[in-house]
């Protein structure tokens, strides 16, 4: 057996553990922190770059919209290059960073420009990209001849009846685009970059004489080939380390990236960490000391927790005394709904256990009589104990009997199919009226021998249904069987179908006995009954109504249960969906009456 360790001995270890490593649990936690707080500034850089990015996208969607009012210009369709350049000489005085409006062909061709047509190196492939991809594009920066400053093209395409026609671009200065970048919420020492497709800088916010058209650095470029954003640690071209994060718009293809001098990160962090390891030091200090103090407490308490979970494993009442911590508390509360748990549970395994021997017991007498009455029959007729004339009574008491006995082994295959889940219904378009029909069919004997009126009322829009015909007579007779079993000599029995919007509401009422109160909301229950056991006042295994609620739930509908007021009897009603009916006058409603004569009598309201 292993060596115990009271909960004293381990309180004082802890206390120990915590005071004597006191200076490297500060630094670890020092250093946990200050990688937090770098990773915080990670993700501080990433949201601002994606806010500028966001900014960026947003001067392009204003300046598309600009040349979507020059493209939707009639003239565009011929084109009329004059009047292009009467409305592009009023746009373009309200776009101070505009130099220029073009107007090219989806082939690259320049058609015109306003003021001016001037572009450099492959002036169409601008053209000839938007033309392609139909959307707005940005195109890589140039200069101009004798023309100080560069520019970038943004072009939108002309689209006419689903048809790029012509491109139109607008011709922005990048020192507008830094002037957008500067005016972005960033860092006081932040370096923000616009990097076009090519790899190479748009805009800058800081020396842009000396960086805007050159290359990006070949480590920048390689990350976010990987991917749209992120942070990352380069350094300067100077050298000095940075904290830096890029984000690509989706729209426009350009990168804005930005970089953070590390010292301007670093050193603020170092001082707080400092001090907040400082301050820490003296928290777990008095913290190892108040340990010493709760103790007692804290072993007090699991004792009493010990104790209540004893009380529950012998089964006795769990109160645990009140405890000043909280989690002490909590853990008598669960131990006294543990409790409560198990008791249930015990209850719902005895009351599980009863029905269960009940069902047993109850099968048992099912089965035994209808084989009594066969075997008897047969065996009498085999040797020949019976006259000629009893012989057709004998026949007809073993196929009754047959059949009884055959729709309790049916119902116990639809009950172990539904409990497995592979009961499966045959959907189709069906005549309620066949329905109700087989199904008084089927209880009419029983129902004859006990003189017992059934009527049927079908209104004409509920007559039309989708649904399994076999499974819905199913449905009908158990409620039928269970009407006619409940009901007593020369009772009666209403069968009412009527539509209720968009569903159909199909009604069996009796005048039997009713159902007691408390049994009735377990009446739709597997093998429930209201009395149990053998010496009961009628038969069935409990499962009828069980079926009956399985298959209304695979139509998609309900079936419910209640006592008829005033008494005597119960209504059971199914509700299912149903598709629209159209109104027809010629088609009456159906009304039939099955009394205890041999012939049933049919009536139209």
């Amino acid at each position: 057996m292993p060596r115990t360790i009271g909960l004293r001995s381990i309180a004082a270890a802890l206390v120990l553990v915590t005071v004597a490593p006191l200076g490297v649990l500060a630094g670890l936690s020092v250093q946990r922190a200050w990688r937090r707080q770098l990773s915080n500034v990670d993700n501080q850089n990433i949201a601002t770059v994606r806010a500028i990015s966001v900014a960026i996208d947003q001067y392009l969607e204003k300046t598309t919209a600009a040349l979507d009012v020059l493209g939707e210009l009639h003239a565009l369709d011929v084109p009329d290059l004059e009047a292009f350049r009467s409305l592009a000489n009023r746009i373009l005085p309200y776009q101070p960073q505009w130099s220029a409006i073009l107007l090219a062909d989806p082939s690259g061709r320049i058609v015109d420009g306003v003021p001016d047509v001037a572009t450099v190196g492959a002036a169409g492939d601008w053209a000839r990209a938007t033309a392609a991809s139909r959307k707005t594009t940005v195109s890589s920066l140039f200069e101009l001849p004798n023309v100080s400053g560069r520019f970038v093209i943004i072009a939108t395409p002309v689209v006419r009846h689903g048809v790029v026609t012509s491109v139109l671009g607008a011709r922005v200065r990048s020192d507008g685009l830094n002037a957008l970048l500067r005016q972005q919420q960033t860092a006081p020492n932040a370096i923000v970059a616009l990097v076009g497709a090519d790899n190479r800088i748009i805009a800058r916010t800081q020396d842009e004489k000396n960086y805007v058209g050159t290359a990006a650095t070949q480590a920048f470029v390689d990350i976010q080939s990987r991917m749209a954003q992120g942070a990352w640690r380069p350094t300067f071209r100077d050298g000095r380390p940075s904290y830096a994060a890029f984000s690509r718009s989706p729209l426009s293809g350009l990168t804005v990236g930005l970089a953070l001098p590390a010292e301007d990160v670093d050193g603020p962090i170092r001082r707080i960490l400092w001090a907040l390891a400082a301050a820490w030091i003296v928290v777990l200090t008095l913290g190892a000391g108040l340990g010493l103090l709760l103790g007692q407490i804290i072993i007090k308490a699991m004792s009493r927790a010990s104790s209540a979970a004893m009380a529950l494993a012998r089964g006795e009442p769990v109160a645990p005394p009140p405890s000043r911590i909280s989690e002490v508390n909590e853990l008598g509360s669960g131990l006294q709904r543990a409790a409560e748990t198990l008791q249930a549970r015990n209850r719902e395994r005895d009351e599980a256990s009863r029905l269960k021997d009940e069902f047993l017991m109850t099968i048992s007498h099912e089965l035994r009589t209808p084989l009594t009455a066969i075997c008897g029959w047969a065996r009498m007729l085999s040797t020949g104990q019976i006259r000629e004339e009893q012989r057709p009574r004998a026949i007809d008491a073993i196929g009754r009997n047959a059949q009884a006995l055959q729709q309790l082994v049916d119902d116990l295959l639809d009950v172990s199919r539904i409990v497995a889940g592979k009961l499966r219904l045959d959907v189709q378009s069906l005549s309620l009226t066949d329905v109700v029909a087989s199904a008084v069919e089927g209880i009419k004997p029983a129902a004859d021998a006990k003189n017992i009126h059934v009527h049927t009322e079908i209104d004409p829009e509920a007559i039309s249904l989708s649904g399994d015909p076999g499974r819905l007579q199913q449905v009908l007779w158990n409620l039928l069987s269970n009407a006619v079993k409940f009901t007593p000599n020369s009772g009666r029995i209403d069968i009412v179908c009527r539509r209720i919007g968009s569903q159909v509401e199909m009604s069996v009422r009796d005048t039997g006995v009713g159902i007691e109160a408390d049994f009735l909301p377990y009446v739709f229950e597997r093998f429930r009954q209201g009395k149990g056991g053998t010496t009961r006042a009628f038969g069935g295994l409990g499962l009828g109504l069980s079926i009956v609620r399985h298959l209304v739930e695979l139509h998609g509908g309900t079936v419910s249960a209640e006592n008829n007021v005033p008494p005597p009897g119960t209504t059971f009603k199914v509700v299912l969906p149903a598709p629209a009916v159209a109104m027809y006058s010629a088609v009456p409603a159906w009304s039939a009456t099955a009394t205890s004569s041999k012939t049933p009598t049919t009536a139209v309201r």
